[in-house]
């Protein structure tokens, strides 16, 4: 279906990130395979409830899927949604969810985890028989501790009716980071411990080194000499460790070896996040991805300063030489140029999660192409 110069995006599907795939170039989404998280029903804090039922959480996944990404191929995953859940007429949500792709002609492939219990298997299973794509097995570092993970494989293969040579195998680092030449010595022997490496049909290893809050992270503070009266925003450049890693893997690999495609969280962490956005205050924040890092500019809340400290936000972004790329065909960096210019509106926190993440896509699927020499 791909190799490894195939770029595996993990995204939860809300709504700025499904228009940041809406709106890459046609050559970026010919790159890319989206795995799809499908988030839990929101929690109404206010009424101390949840926000909907699951049936009104995802009777539109088929049509926006549809809509948003058309036949192409996705992984489809609801990890995120509790195992005791279920739609009104006691279908499994991932059952549930795959119906509604097939329903409107779109490409989805479950994505099943060893620890996945058996009604989840049952519903993949569901899937595997009825669009004949097989299913994406999603391991996590834990896995590989397992006394016996080959067997483990082939009995979750077996329940959904899948073969190892139909199905897509995906290792998830998720935010577990180690010195780099450490770390990738234990993948790699984890990866030997693999049955039939060669034999998936695809084979990718993602991650994600993204801070889960910003509050820890050294931002660089702008001020104008002998006054503490800033004169930009606090900015910094946050490496992309996941990105090294996986290099380091392939050069140590060697090109004869099975390359892994990547994969990685795109501008968020792994860990789904509910906020009572009552006792908060989000503040604006803008990232942009470069070839080895993240470009983040820290605004000031949003409720008290509203949405127009992101045209100021841009400038300083368009006006970093070394940073900012105007070749490159990215809808996310046109808007970030256009809102510089006044000629795009500041939007609102969705707009930034959409622009972010679409320049990401395409800023990783050239470097893909860079990196193997395509």
């Amino acid at each position: 279906m791909f190799n490894h110069l195939h770029y595996v995006p993990i995204l939860k599907w809300k709504l700025g990130e499904y228009q940041a795939l809406a709106r890459l170039e046609s050559s970026v989404k010919d790159r890319v395979t989206p795995l799809i998280e499908l988030p839990a029903v929101g929690y109404d804090f206010e009424n101390s409830r949840v926000a909907k039922s699951l049936d009104d959480h995802l009777k539109d996944f088929g049509r926006r899927l549809k809509a948003k990404w058309a036949s192409r191929t996705c992984f489809v995953d609801t990890k995120n949604i509790a195992s005791s859940e279920r739609m009104a007429d006691g279908t499994h949500p991932l059952e549930r969810v795959m119906q509604l792709a097939r329903t409107e002609g779109c490409t989805a492939i479950p994505v099943v985890a060893l620890s996945c219990d058996a009604e989840y298997r049952r519903s993949a299973a569901v899937a595997v028989l009825a669009d004949g794509n097989g299913a994406a097995i999603r391991l996590q570092l834990e896995d590989f501790d397992r006394q016996n993970i080959d067997r483990d494989i082939e009995l979750l293969l077996s329940d959904i009716g899948a073969s190892v040579a139909g199905s897509d195998l995906i290792v998830d680092l998720c935010d577990k980071f180690l010195p780099t030449s450490v770390f990738v010595e234990a993948i790699i022997s984890s990866l030997q411990k693999l049955p039939h490496l060669n034999r998936w049909r695809t084979f990718t290893i993602a991650g994600s080194s993204y801070p889960k809050t910003l509050q820890d992270v050294a931002f660089t503070i702008h001020k104008t000499e002998g006054t503490d009266t800033p004169v930009l925003y606090p900015d910094t450049l946050y490496p992309r460790r996941e990105w090294a890693i996986y290099k380091t893997i392939v050069n140590t690999l060697g090109r004869k070896a099975r390359l892994p495609a990547y994969g990685d969280y795109v501008v968020a962490h792994p860990d789904p996040v509910e906020l009572d956005m009552r006792l908060i205050k989000p503040f604006a924040k803008l990232r942009y991805t470069t070839s080895d890092s993240w470009y983040i500019i820290k605004g000031k809340p949003v409720r008290t300063y509203g949405f127009d400290q992101y045209k100021d936000m841009c400038k300083q972004t368009t006006k970093k030489e070394r940073i900012f790329e105007k070749s490159l065909p990215s809808d996310g960096d046109r808007y970030i140029q256009g809102c510089a210019d006044g000629d795009e509106s500041t939007g609102n926190m969705t707009t930034w999660v959409w622009v972010s993440s679409n320049r990401h896509i395409t800023r990783v699927v050239a470097d893909l192409s860079t990196f193997h020499g395509a």
